[in-house]
């Protein structure tokens, strides 16, 4: 079986708090893509059966414009670090088959995601920019992409038959529960009621760039992401939704700052520097990858 795995190289140190941001749209995130509407994707006639291919998502993806669809992130440990110091940040598993679903962990947190429609799937093929697609007998396929600090999971939308509701199962510690939030988002707390994952509010564009409605909703452990493109006039597929993924680190420890620094991309003085002047304040440095790179002190 193949299995793609991201991990984010730390020091030997794990950071105290650390927040995996998915967002669907639905990386985490959770997306949606409709794709093009071109000869190839007439009806095939029979029993009207449609197939998305691995190369149509690979193509969708392709058209995606910005930095939307982010970038690869490998999991290659450099040669010569032990084992200590080679210690994962976030670990991103993606398997071949789709019913496995995806896996990320982090410390002692492990939270497994269900992608919507699996039973549907064929094997995984590999994407050029490095992650995964599933082809589909359905009209709506999915792609993940381990990227830094998590993953982009992607449904790819191929025309107006494809549902408009894409469930992601989720399996996380019982002490944990799944909740709405007052931005359009959702997160996963903790028996404390602190906030472990967070999913970025939903958003989702046509190809030409046009807004589609969509929102979260919970039910359980089941976060449903609803694409609503079937009562839109003058659509273009493919329908992307898809924000990038969060990581947010509160540090409560001096020994997290270097750990923080890698996972959150940015240089080491910057981390000291907020730790310093939080401390300072009697808070502690929440840093965060939402719009580039954030930072403000809490309690």
């Amino acid at each position: 079986m193949i299995r793609v795995s991201h991990a984010t190289r730390t020091s030997p140190y794990e950071p105290t708090r650390l927040f995996i941001s998915i967002a669907t749209s639905a990386a985490l995130a959770l997306g949606a893509i409709a794709l093009p509407t071109t000869s190839s994707w007439a009806d095939t006639g029979g029993d009207g059966d449609q197939t998305t291919a691995g190369h149509e998502i690979a193509a969708a993806l392709e058209h995606v414009e910005g930095s939307l669809v982010g970038d690869f992130a490998p999991s290659e440990i450099e040669d010569g670090l032990d084992d200590e110091s080679a210690q994962v940040g976030v670990r991103v598993e993606v398997s071949n088959d789709a019913t496995e679903g995806v896996q990320i962990s982090t410390g002692n947190f492990v939270l497994g995601i269900d992608l919507p429609h699996a039973d549907a799937a064929d094997t995984g093929e590999g994407l050029p920019n490095g992650g995964v697609a599933y082809p589909s007998t359905m009209d709506s396929a999915n792609a993940v992409i381990p990227v830094d600090g998590g993953a982009q999971l992607l449904t790819v939308i191929s025309n107006d038959a494809a549902p408009e509701r894409f469930d992601y199962g989720l399996t996380m510690p019982p002490e944990n529960r799944l909740e709405e939030t007052a931005d359009g988002g959702a997160q996963i707390v903790d028996s404390t009621g602190k906030a472990v994952v967070i999913f970025e509010p939903a958003w989702a564009r046509d190809s030409s760039g046009r807004s589609v409605p969509t929102h979260y909703s919970v039910q359980g452990n089941v976060l449903t992401q609803t694409v609503a493109h079937k009562s839109l006039s003058s659509i273009s597929y493919p329908i992307v939704a898809d924000p990038l993924p969060v990581v947010v680190i509160v540090i409560t420890a001096a020994a997290a700052i270097v750990v923080a620094a890698a996972a959150l991309g940015v240089a080491t003085w910057i981390v000291i520097s907020w730790w310093n002047t939080c401390r300072a304040q009697g808070k502690y440095p929440e840093l965060s990858t939402r719009n580039g790179f954030t930072a403000r002190c809490v309690r």
